[in-house]
């Protein structure tokens, strides 16, 4: 019985390693991002609407949230090659900051100053 579980053993694992194998690594499907789309609609309906309201520094603010939102759908819904995906995420992260930056300083000058 032992011999014959063993070449039973045998004669499985080699078609499952040949399987493995020939499959390609699956790439992970991504959502629709729903949200991610309203947000973006909702950042140039309000900076359309509210162009002519807006100072500088919220101007500054609401295009950089549009740039960092912008380059999170690219980066998730196109295939760009290595060194464009790093570029494009550092963008986004920057513009992030910047945006944060700036919504830090109109808080502190509209309530604090």
């Amino acid at each position: 019985m032992a011999r014959q579980s063993k070449k039973i053993a045998k004669k499985i694992q080699p078609k499952k390693k040949a399987e493995s194998e020939n499959k390609q690594p699956v790439k992970e499907k991504v959502g629709k991002d729903y949200l991610l789309i309203i947000v973006l609609a909702l950042t140039i309906v309000f900076l359309i609407v509210g162009w002519s309201n807006f100072t500088a520094l919220n101007r500054g603010l609401y295009i950089a949230l549009l740039v960092s939102l912008s380059t999170t759908y690219a980066r998730r819904h196109y295939n760009f090659t290595e060194t464009q995906d790093i570029w494009i995420e550092r963008t986004g992260v920057v513009a992030m900051g910047c945006a944060l930056v700036l919504f830090a300083f109109v808080v502190y000058q509209q309530y604090f100053a």
